[in-house]
């Protein structure tokens, strides 16, 4: 049963129109997916891997998994990139992404702004068993699987200093077609633009030791409700942090960071306060294992003062 509600979901999905970009919940552990300026903003260069299960206890759930890389090579200019993958049943995503970024110190303060240019290639396929279809003959699925590859690309812009930041991006700029246009479908056959911003700003709250971050991420896509999250992390000694999330679709995510050395790993749980399926799985869980690569040109460059 678990299965079938699984890939009924994906075809769903599927029809509405493009595919979506997988979520993560620990948007600020590899914020630079979201916005291409990010890469290089950082006084370290980090590798950062990312796995997001999603509705555990759901055969077939969505599994996103992301690893990426960036670092400044000049003080001024940047690059990274990062390869996504994310599996929801028979339905597969892959994305890989690079990205140059050229960084400008505004003022005596350490106020930075970036400016960054992200291409992508994706690739979607869809390879169903027949035998996990409810009986009955149906045009829509064949033996076929689906396939498509397509490119795109992505900007954004990016300030910060040592204790804040504030972002904007624009993914999916060319809108690339998955299929021809069908006639009289409400629905184009093409990935909708995704817009992303963000912010935060970190305070001292007792001496140099405690210290909390408010932060915000607003995503929203194209002929689509916004999805809003509205986090707070406390940290100790900047290595320790614990942290609570609230998006406006009624979930909640619970989040904590440790540190040892230049490796750095979070995890976090979201519960869904409104959602049924709630009632039949274990939660959506979340990790994350980021390495802080120090060069001589990233220690150059003033970073934003966070995890």
């Amino acid at each position: 049963m678990n299965r079938l509600v699984i890939i009924f979901s994906v075809f769903c999905f599927i029809n509405v129109s493009a595919q979506q970009e997988p979520l993560f919940s620990q948007y600020y552990v590899n914020d630079m997916a979201l916005n291409p300026a990010i890469s290089g903003s950082k006084a370290y260069n980090p590798l950062t891997i990312q796995s997001r299960q999603q509705w555990l206890g759901f055969e077939d759930a969505p599994l996103t998994t992301n690893i990426s890389y960036h670092g400044t090579f000049d003080g001024r200019s940047a690059m990274g990139g990062f390869l996504m993958y994310d599996q929801t049943g028979p339905a597969m995503q892959a994305h890989i992404q690079l990205n140059y970024a050229y960084h400008v110190p505004l003022d005596y303060k350490h106020i930075n702004v970036a400016f960054g240019l992200g291409a992508k290639l994706k690739y979607y396929s869809i390879d169903f068993d027949i035998d996990d279809l409810p009986p009955g003959p149906d045009n829509a699925f064949d033996e076929k699987a689906y396939d498509k590859t397509l490119t795109d690309a992505s900007s954004g812009v990016y300030f910060y200093g040592k204790n804040f930041y504030s972002g904007f991006s624009v993914s999916n700029l060319f809108q690339s077609s998955f299929n021809p246009h069908i006639e009289n479908s409400p629905y184009f056959n093409s990935e909708y633009r995704k817009y992303y911003g963000m912010g935060a700003y970190r305070l001292n709250i007792l001496n140099n030791d405690w210290h909390i971050e408010p932060s915000f991420l607003i995503r929203k896509t194209q002929y689509q409700s916004s999805i809003v999250d509205l986090s707070t992390r406390v940290f100790y000694l900047n290595d320790t942090w614990a942290g609570l999330t609230y998006r406006n679709n009624g979930t909640a995510v619970l989040s904590i960071g440790f540190a040892t050395n230049n490796i750095h790993i979070s995890y976090s749980y979201d519960h869904n306060l409104q959602s049924e399926i709630m009632k039949y799985s274990y939660g959506t869980h979340e990790i994350g294992i980021s390495m802080r690569i120090k060069t001589l040109s990233s220690q150059r460059h003033i970073g934003f003062w966070s995890y």
